[in-house]
């Protein structure tokens, strides 16, 4: 054996000419590794002119000499490099970071945290890991003041991120208070960890307390402005599927730009790509614009992604979850007149039920409206009676025949309409139509060819006043 084991010294032959050459390498090795102290960990190439017993840890990446040698000790000696592999407990003190490192076997890392560096991993009677990267194990922790106060800070990256206590049992959550999900202070409690359900939350700009559990301290639900939240007017019969950009599927609800692809069950609306919108009236209820007014919009049950939300010129995003999920936007001061609400999943498909429009900082709960309200809530921008009209008369030569056909709610503006004729009999130049009277009446008409029996049977018959 020609070297120490630990240290790889140097050892002296029997017989061994000029002892003191080895003997002097030995010292000068053990004067480099004793009480280690390394000048850096990070830089790759070797220092133009290193002093004598000069040491480095090579990093990731080293370069000129120091190439090959990563996590190795360079030792500058005798006028060259040098380098030893680090066996696991070896220690060093870092002088560019101020910092104790040890050697694990696998890698170099810092032995407690004395500088402004910190540590990445630290646990306390416990194993931290890359989650919780500080972990403590004990029947207690004291955070104490310094002099003065002491404030324990949770920074979060954005309003969507989450920043909470939250309390477990078993490892399994039971409570949680914080920002959860927007910038809202919120209470929750779980039975299982899972499922979660809100307490209590008070809202960030006007410290309004609502209690969403408590039936007697519930807020009155104000207005929907959105017509057909819950999708189930359907009178077009769309069936699910994709929509061409500004086609309508369900009653006011059409593709944006680009297209869109949806389908219901039940209450369930899936959005598996583009972006659906509605065109909000602020004449419908009662104000002249929605400009610089805080806008609420909520949805229950929310799964599969985030939802991306725009009101006008204002964007934000519903984070997943359960229960009634919500954003606060407050439309630009150049949003006036009508307003437009654009839904669009931010990565994958969506799925939510139940969305409401309010103008309030904080969502009531949902309460719809009686179907027939609804309904004619929906027909005042489209109504298709859904049967077929017969116009039928025996009529002189060129004669006319009219029929009156009242709306059952008074539309927006004086509507298109559309239709088609499956049959007829002896009607002159194709002279069979229906056509708006105003926005409360259609007129159906008849031109006879000849004396005698004259009819004309409609079928697909729309009016349509959408925005």
């Amino acid at each position: 054996m020609s070297e120490t084991p630990r240290l790889s010294l140097p050892l002296l032959a029997a017989g061994q000419a000029q002892k003191h050459v080895t003997h002097n390498d030995a010292l000068m090795r053990l004067d480099a590794l004793v009480h280690l102290v390394v000048a850096s960990r990070t830089q790759s190439v070797p220092p133009a002119a290193p002093a004598e017993t000069a040491a480095y840890i090579v990093p990731v990446g080293g370069a000129g000499a120091f190439a090959g040698h990563q996590d190795e000790l360079a030792i500058f000696e005798d006028g060259a490099w040098s380098f030893l592999a680090p066996r696991s407990g070896w220690q060093a003190w870092v002088s560019d970071e101020a910092e104790h490192h040890v050697w694990t076997g696998t890698q170099w890392r810092r032995s407690q945290p004395e500088s402004s560096l910190g540590a990445a991993l630290w646990g306390v009677n416990a194993t931290a890991d890359t989650t919780n990267r500080l972990a403590v194990s004990a029947d207690a922790t004291l955070f104490n003041h310094a002099g003065t106060d002491h404030r324990l800070k949770l920074n979060k990256a954005s309003a969507a991120r989450t920043a909470s206590l939250v309390f477990q049992d078993g490892l399994s959550g039971r409570a949680e208070i914080g920002l959860a999900g927007d910038d809202q202070l919120r209470i929750k409690v779980s039975t299982d960890g899972t499922n979660w359900t809100e307490a209590l939350v008070v809202d960030r700009a006007t410290g309004l307390v609502s209690l969403p559990a408590s039936s007697w301290a519930r807020d009155v639900p104000r207005p929907n402005l959105l017509i057909n939240g819950d999708f189930q007017i359907n009178q077009r019969g769309f069936a699910g599927g994709a929509l061409s950009a500004g086609t309508f599927g369900y009653d006011r609800w059409q593709a944006h730009s680009g297209g869109g692809t949806l389908s219901r069950s039940g209450f369930d609306l899936t959005l598996s790509s583009g972006a659906i919108r509605q065109v909000v009236e602020p004449a419908l209820w009662g104000v002249a614009s929605f400009a610089a007014t805080p806008l609420c919009l909520s949805v229950e049950g929310l799964s599969g992604s985030n939802l991306d939300v725009t009101i006008g010129s204002v964007s934000g995003t519903i984070t997943s979850g359960s229960g009634r999920r919500f954003v606060v936007l407050t439309p630009g001061a150049g949003d006036l007149g009508n307003i437009t609400v654009r839904l669009a999943p931010a990565a994958g498909a969506v799925t939510f039920r139940r969305i409401k429009l309010e103008a309030c900082t904080a969502p009531t709960p949902w309460e719809p409206r009686s179907s027939v309200e609804e309904r004619r809530l929906c027909e005042r921008y489209h109504w298709r009676p859904g049967t077929v009209m017969l116009l039928e008369c025996y009529q002189a030569a060129n004669g006319y025949l009219q029929h009156y056909l009242p709306f059952p709610t008074s539309m927006r503006a004086v509507p298109a309409a559309s239709f088609s004729v499956t049959q007829e009999l002896n009607i002159y130049s194709g002279e069979r139509s229906i056509a708006a009277y105003s926005s409360s009446m259609a007129v159906a008409s008849i031109r006879a060819a000849s004396s005698g029996r004259t009819y004309a049977l409609f079928g697909d018959i729309a009016f349509d006043a959408e925005i």
